[in-house]
This record gives C-alpha cells, sequence and structure tokens, in this order.
C-alpha cells in the first residue's frame, strides 16, 4: 500500500506503513474507528465472498463424464480459484490491502493518542503542574 509525495512532479512513492510506523501520520481517534470499522465491514465482505467462491463457484460444473466436459470443467474450476488472475486470488490479494490498511489505521490512531500525551504532558510541565 502506497502514498505518493504531494508536490507536483514529485514521483516519489512511499509506503504508507513506513510513514505510519515513523510517526509522521497521524489520525483522529474518532475519525480513525469510523474508517476502521468501515475497512473490517469490507474485509468481512470479501470473506463472504470468498467462501462462496470456493464452495459453489469452483465447484466442477455437472458437464457430463466426457473428455470435452472434463477439460471444459477443469478450466471453468482453474479461472474461478486457481490461476493468479482468478476470483479467488484477487479477492485473497484485495483482502490482504484491506487488513494491512486497516492495521495502519490503527497504528496511526495510536500515533495520534501518543502525540496528545505528549503535548499533554509539555502543557503541564509549563504550567508547573504535574
Amino acid at each position: 500500500m502506497y502514498i505518493v509525495g504531494d508536490k507536483a512532479g514529485d514521483e516519489k512513492v512511499v509506503p504508507l506503513g513506513e510513514t505510519v510506523t515513523s510517526g509522521q501520520v497521524q489520525i483522529d481517534p474518532e475519525a480513525g474507528e469510523e474508517l476502521r470499522k468501515q475497512l473490517q465491514g469490507q474485509i468481512d465482505q470479501v470473506d463472504s465472498w470468498i467462501e462462496r467462491a470456493t464452495s459453489s463457484i469452483a465447484r466442477p460444473a455437472p458437464l457430463g463424464s466426457n473428455p470435452v466436459g472434463d477439460k471444459m470443467r477443469d478450466k471453468f474450476t482453474q479461472r474461478a480459484e486457481g490461476e493468479q488472475y482468478s476470483f479467488v486470488s484477487v479477492m485473497t490479494a484485495y483482502r490482504t490491502v484491506l487488513e494491512q490498511t486497516k492495521n495502519s489505521i490503527v497504528e496511526a490512531i495510536g500515533n495520534f493518542e501518543a502525540l496528545d500525551q505528549e503535548q499533554q504532558a509539555e502543557l503541564k510541565k509549563h504550567m508547573g503542574t504535574s
């Protein structure tokens, strides 16, 4: 998962995980929690699609017991779940990206909360309270 530089002509691509881990990205806990819930909802939807695909779409089609039927059945099954660009493979990769994004959101919320605590401690220090 990547973000692209914000300057015009800046082609630098930076992994989002790196910017979150370094603390450069923070997100307000309320907004982050809403985003996390939406991502989890999408993950749950993708899980149901994958489950249905592996239990019904990839099920061998009843095309008869003959050489043509066997080849067609194998072809359909392979396209549903066996190839690199099969539905199951693509949805599994999509799910991985959603999960990584959700984890980055949770970490960005933690960054926000840590920064908030640091600023509160600094403010108390300057005000002479502890």
